[in-house]
């Protein structure tokens, strides 16, 4: 089959080979039946890019070329980079002859919990790329999360609580839809809101009371949107009184099993023709026993039919005049509605939030109301019918759903595939100052690169050590390098960032020290493969492996991802060291849009890494962590961290910046600060910046770095903190009431040993 071998050529020439089970199903079958098995393994393993690459062949050959590359672009979300590009390359022509690919919404659910959002994922389908996760792992939270634009969780459990917490959940657009079990459960304070674009109810009355449980949720993200009827799936007949009733739904204590068949027996005992049919399942064995316990106590075997679980709710109710329900508390129930959709009188049982749901003429509160309600004359289908029709159609619910989505989705990513194929400009800017001996390993880290459009600024500030000669050999053997040459040393390495900001003629930006080098061949690929997926970041880091003057490794640090309080806050406790480093791969557009510079302040020699990285969270960048060490930093005399005297008076000047452009509330979280008048809180505030600056006066003057110095000259490194301490406990006691005068005098007689 000529078809099956190009499948096979494309799996080998990208090195999917090793998966056959594709090419031998369309080998065996005819198209019409692969592409029908294929896409029931697509729902098993939705992100198999051996499967995506097999249907999209199949579509590609019934001239569904928008769905084609579609499920080709998804397939290449996971692959390698060789892959992709192979991918690309074989495909370029195809990706050339659409206008865009659609936006990607993946749903999350759990095994046998999908039966309201399977018409909805229908419905999108035709709008979305629509995936539907059917979660046993965890880890197929990551896998979906990362691939989709919006990611959807159909019920407020363990899984939007692990996704609201990853470290990428605020690049993404989050929707959550709770029911109404949800609501009593410990999971709506466990997820992270701050993460969650909305919150979908499906009754006001749980939207209510889950807005007033939740004081992190914000009535903006909540937005009621009920399920709807199929109207179409439900044969209307417009019926006469008649003396059954059904009871359809899971048999447990939310359904109110004991009031059910007390309230049918008043009803029998009126009018013994009535016959209640219950269509479910028991979920407790206790409930079994009850039921059949009672039917027999009040003499209602003749009465009372036990159907058992139905597939076919429409044929059931058929025969159906009366739908009971008595549950303590629903979000709407279905099985009422569905009835109603049919034509069948609703006796709907006042549980909470009932009636904001039907209409009063439905509900009853006693069983005496019940019993009228049944006996009394007054029956209509078309009125039930037209209830549903005007407030719980499944067309009104799929157009408020589609106008939310539209509200949050973003424009529609170009497809990735122009950018590997035509990959943008990376400027990699080397700082160097005196690093003849580890220039040349540096350099070629960066030329050994296989990303294909670059060019490099060498920046040298004034070295006397030959290094200038090794930079001009460079310079006349690749034409995309170029150099600045400082007449004077700066003693600043942000001069020299500062200078490749503005010199760099790439739309990306790496900045690396020329002592330093990048840890293997697909750094850039692998950086940039974070700008593809996300659109919207500024900023890449990853990982260091440390190595020794001999390029040993000798370690490694390793980073994480963090939310803008969590940074602010941990510099603070840190004293001002960085949390994650700046050296990584920078979006330059963010600075040249709103006209940022990277800051170089001589006050700060040493922290400018640090500086940078909050600035640019108070000017609101977006970063990204990448889960892998991308860069060796080399450990030696020379580097800065040695000159620890030196480097203090930077640490202040980071920790001053973030006390006057942050509250107190981010870089001193654990203190309920709005409970405080606004004197004790400048008091207390004070207060406990003294101590925080005591604190990282301590562990200088005692940690390794002033291991190499005396007593004399660890008090005079650490003077510039006690200062510091000093100045802050002297505002805090002309703030208010001395309130800390006894906690100050300690703390300044346990630091008089350095003092002195």
């Amino acid at each position: 089959m000529a078809q099956n071998h190009e499948l096979d050529v494309l799996l080998r020439s990208l090195d999917l080979a090793g998966e056959h089970e594709m090419t031998r199903v369309t080998a065996e079958e005819n198209w019409e039946e692969a592409e029908q098995i294929i896409k029931d393994r697509l729902k098993a393993d939705p992100f198999n890019p051996v499967i995506l690459v097999s249907l999209g062949l199949i579509y590609e050959k019934k001239g569904r070329i928008q769905q084609a590359c579609e499920l080709y672009d998804d397939a290449a979300f996971f692959m390698n980079h060789t892959q992709k590009k192979k991918l690309y390359m074989e495909k370029s022509s195809l990706f050339q002859s659409i206008e865009k690919v659609r936006p990607k919404i993946v749903f999350f659910v759990k095994p046998n919990l999908d039966t309201f959002i399977n018409p909805v994922i229908d419905h999108l389908s035709d709008s979305y790329r629509t995936v539907k996760a059917v979660v046993t792992d965890l880890k197929q939270v990551d896998k979906g999360m990362k691939w989709a634009d919006i990611c959807w969780f159909e019920w407020c459990d363990n899984l939007i609580v692990y996704g609201s917490k990853l470290p990428f959940a605020q690049q993404k657009t989050l929707i959550c839809r709770l029911h109404s079990y949800e609501a009593f459960t410990a999971y709506i304070h466990q997820v992270r809101w701050n993460t969650v674009d909305q919150v979908i109810f499906d009754g006001k009355h749980m939207e209510q009371f889950v807005v007033n449980q939740v004081k992190s949720l914000e009535n903006t993200q909540a937005v009621t949107i009920p399920n709807g009827v199929n109207l179409d799936q439900y044969t209307f007949t417009e019926r006469e009184k008649g003396f059954h009733i059904a009871c359809v739904g899971y048999i447990n204590y939310k359904k109110g099993p004991m009031l059910l068949l007390h309230a049918f027996k008043a009803i029998h005992d009126k009018d013994p023709r009535y016959k209640l049919f219950i269509a479910g399942q028991y979920q407790d064995i206790r409930y079994q026993l009850y039921f059949k316990q009672m039917i027999e106590e009040l003499d209602l075997q003749d009465s009372v039919q036990m159907d058992g679980w139905q597939s076919d709710i429409n044929r059931y109710l058929e025969d159906k005049h009366y739908l009971i329900s008595t549950s303590l508390l629903e979000s709407q129930q279905m099985s009422v509605m569905e009835a109603m959709a049919k034509g069948i009188k609703p006796l709907v049982h006042n549980f909470y939030g009932a009636k904001t749901i039907y209409d009063a003429a439905f509900v009853w509160n006693t069983i005496d109301e019940l019993v009228e309600m049944v006996t009394e004359h007054d029956y209509s289908s078309v009125q039930y019918r037209a209830y549903i029709e005007k407030h719980y159609s499944f067309d009104k619910q799929m157009k408020q759903i589609e106008e939310t989505i539209s509200k949050l989705a973003k424009p529609a990513k170009t497809s990735v595939h122009t950018a590997i194929l035509n990959p943008p400009k990376i400027t990699v800017g080397i700082v160097n100052y005196n690093y003849a001996r580890f220039l040349d390993q540096c350099v070629q880290s960066v030329m050994n690169q296989t990303y294909p459009n670059m060019e490099i600024i060498i920046v040298d500030d004034h070295s006397t050590d030959g290094s200038i000669e090794i930079i001009n050999a460079y310079k006349e053997q690749h034409p995309n390098i170029k150099t600045i040459c400082h007449q004077e040393n700066s003693g600043m390495a942000d001069t020299a960032f500062t200078e490749i900001f503005e010199e760099a003629t790439g739309e990306y930006v790496m900045p690396v020290s020329a002592d330093d080098f990048l840890a293997y061949d697909n750094v850039l690929y692998d950086l940039m493969e974070c700008f593809y997926e996300q659109e919207n970041l500024d900023y890449v880091y990853g990982d260091f492996l440390l190595v020794d003057a001999d390029s040993k490794t000798i370690g490694s640090w390793t980073y994480q991802s963090y939310t803008d309080d969590e940074v602010i806050r941990r510099v603070f406790e840190r004293g001002g060291s960085g949390v994650y480093p700046m050296v990584g791969l920078f979006k330059l557009s963010f600075y040249r849009k709103h006209n940022y510079s990277w800051v170089a302040d001589c006050k700060n020699l040493y922290a400018g890494d640090t500086l940078n990285s909050i600035v640019n969270i108070k000017r609101g960048w977006k970063y990204h962590y990448l889960n892998k060490p991308v860069y060796c930093y080399r450990r030696h005399q020379k580097n800065f961290t040695y000159h620890i005297d030196k480097r203090i008076p930077s640490i202040i000047h980071v920790m001053e910046y973030i006390i006057e452009h942050f509250s107190e509330d981010v870089y001193l979280p654990y203190i309920n600060w709005n409970e405080l008048e606004e004197t004790h809180r400048k008091e207390l505030k004070y207060f406990t910046i003294g101590k925080v600056y005591a604190a990282i006066a301590k562990e200088y003057q005692k940690n390794g770095f002033t291991r190499h110095l005396d007593e004399e000259a660890k008090k005079k490194c650490v003077r510039p903190l006690l200062e510091k301490m000093l100045s802050y406990f002297h505002l805090s006691l002309v703030s208010g009431k001395e309130m800390y005068r006894e906690d100050i005098d300690h703390l300044k007689e346990e630091m008089d040993h350095l003092l002195i």
